[in-house]
């Protein structure tokens, strides 16, 4: 019997105490996550490397972080220029200054009144409406469509109305283009502006009397009046 427990003893390798795998020290697992921190590390700043260096060598052929704001802005205008032109170049209409000559010491004769309308593309009679409000006088426009007007008037004033009238009936408030239209709307009696060039449209304000300095004959008819 002895002979037979020994025998099932070493097949079993029960004698043999098995050794026990000696348990990591928590110094051991500080120093391991140490090494796999500083391997992720190293591993991410070796990606970045690499992205920078591909970076660097399609920065040769786009050079879009070495353009300054005023390169960008010549190329947006090159681009427009090549397909839509019309956005860029605007034709600047040149309006002539006005001619003026005294028929009289009461009377001031505008000579180029009807060309100048023409360029504005606006109404001699709305011009006309005008200048008499704005004036505060009274005048005609002749048989060679010239604007007789009652009164001396140089013509730096007369050019300085005419700039008036330009910003307030032709030119457009959007787009600042004098290619605009106007027109009156038959239900509200008002007029409209209307933009050739970008669309927009808007109302402009009535012809109202200006201010206008009383005259001798102002005060004589007064004094009849009350007379």
């Amino acid at each position: 019997m002895a002979d037979e427990d020994k025998q099932l003893a070493d097949m079993l390798d029960l004698s043999k105490k098995k050794k026990k795998k000696k348990k990591k020290s928590s110094s051991d697992k500080k120093d391991s996550g140490k090494k796999e921190a500083a391997a992720d590390l190293s591993g991410q700043k070796g990606m970045l490397a690499e992205q920078d260096a591909l970076q660097e060598v399609e920065d040769q052929y786009d050079r879009k972080a070495e353009y300054t704001y005023e390169e960008l802005l010549d190329k947006v205008v090159d681009l427009l220029q090549v397909n839509n032109p019309a956005l860029v170049e605007k034709k600047k209409r040149n309006i002539k200054p006005p001619q003026l000559t005294l028929l009289s010491s009461k009377k001031t004769l505008w000579i180029n009144f009807q060309e100048i309308c023409t360029m504005m593309q606006r109404s001699p009679d709305h011009v006309y409406a005008f200048f008499m409000a704005e004036l505060g006088t009274e005048g005609s426009i002749d048989g060679n469509q010239r604007l007789i007007i009652r009164g001396k008037y140089v013509p730096k004033y007369i050019e300085s109305l005419l700039r008036k009238y330009v910003v307030d009936y032709v030119t457009c408030e959007m787009c600042r283009s004098p290619n605009t239209d106007l027109k009156k709307d038959g239900a509200s009696r008002l007029y409209f502006c209307h933009c050739r060039d970008c669309g927009s449209s808007r109302s402009v304000l009535p012809i109202r009397s200006g201010y206008h300095a009383t005259s001798r004959a102002d005060r004589r008819a007064a004094r009849n009046a009350k007379g």
